[in-house]
């Protein structure tokens, strides 16, 4: 049944708010509200008659790539009209250049110069701290209700994936009511430009930063300092297993996903110093980036050095598939992201809080 417009001339679109959330895949747009000048009464439309096109960044390249979405459902109210898009294509920070046409008045057309807010919940709960007197260290932070003497999950990102918050829910995934109800603890997710992150001594500096971090929220009361836990995927995993060589009595317990230890020189080296910091390891068995074989290295060599504590599981094809790596728009990078299995899996959660 189409819902009715206004056949007055005088319509014009006025503001554009997006509500997007991050799912598993990314930040995804649940609703977009459109608001006109102008009433909307009279005239029939319908969710098929709205379409979205547009130009995508793509991670890593300077290219971009068109796509278009569909929409669901239409909601028009007075002077709003709130459209539902159905099977997004790419994460919506990626959508750098779109327009929403209306196929039965190109007076309802709107374009993302027009948008003035996106909200996330839950992201959005997160503060931005930017590094101040030399400092390397960017972050995003979330504390919990309750700030005193809690856990702290440190989230390392993957390289390139500054827009940590949006791009995959290893960070925000903590910080969920649901989560915070079961176990309150606050989040320091980093932020780390490329050509800092792949440089070690870039890196150090940016742990040593962290640790003065971490030292100041116990000295503060707010962090417990045997709760406090490490996790990060690809370059992430790869920046877990080293935070935890230099810091390994700071580090309860650590998890890390697809390191890409291929990487760092002195990574499986040092794994002697972490032997006793308990870890758990996860990785696609197909993944094209970083080959599984770099977990079952640092998995053999944690156990060669007496590493009590160290566990490793490998996801075949058809786990990663469930678990939505088949519908990444780049097919590359799709069995890399493991994350897409861990963070649906409550009990590595459990596992890290255990300790």
């Amino acid at each position: 049944m189409g819902k009715n417009i206004g056949n007055s001339g005088d319509i014009r679109i006025k503001d554009v708010m997006v509500q997007t959330s991050v799912r598993k895949t990314g930040q995804y747009p649940e609703s977009i509200c459109a608001i006109y000048s102008g009433k909307l009464d009279g005239i029939s439309v319908e969710a098929s008659d709205f379409k979205m096109t547009g130009m995508a960044s793509i991670w890593g390249s300077d290219d971009k790539r068109p796509f278009e979405a569909g929409f669901s459902a239409v909601e028009v109210t007075d002077d709003t009209i709130t459209l539902y898009p159905v099977d997004f294509p790419e994460k919506f920070f990626y959508a750098d250049e779109y327009k929403v046409t209306c196929g039965k008045d190109e007076r309802l057309n709107f374009t993302e110069k027009d948008v003035s807010k996106i909200i996330t919940p839950v992201a959005d709960d997160f503060r931005y701290i930017e590094g101040k007197d030399g400092s390397l260290l960017n972050y995003h932070i979330f504390s919990p209700a309750d700030e005193e003497n809690k856990p702290l999950v440190i989230v390392f990102h993957g390289f390139g994936d500054t827009r940590n918050l949006l791009t995959y829910r290893t960070a925000v995934d903590w910080a969920e009511p649901e989560n915070q109800k079961k176990r309150p603890c606050y989040v320091i997710a980093p932020t780390i430009d490329d050509m800092v992150y792949y440089l070690p001594d870039k890196r150090d500096k940016i742990f040593e930063d962290l640790k003065s971090l971490i030292d100041t929220m116990i000295l503060e009361g707010k962090v417990n300092s045997s709760k406090i836990y490490v996790m990060g995927n690809s370059f992430g995993g790869m920046s877990t297993i080293e935070f935890s060589e230099k810091y390994p009595d700071t580090v309860a317990a650590a998890l890390a996903l697809c390191p890409a230890v291929n990487y760092s020189d002195t990574a499986v080296k040092n794994l002697e110093k972490m032997k006793d910091v308990p870890i758990r390891l996860a990785h696609a068995e197909h993944d094209n980036t970083i080959p599984a074989g770099e977990s079952l290295k640092i998995r053999d060599a944690l156990e060669a050095a007496g590493a009590k504590e160290v566990k490793l599981k490998i996801y075949s094809d058809e786990e990663m598939n469930a678990a939505g790596a088949d519908s990444a728009p780049d097919s590359t990078y799709s069995y890399h992201h493991v994350e897409l299995a861990v963070m649906e899996d409550e009990e590595y959660k459990d596992w890290l809080f255990s300790f």
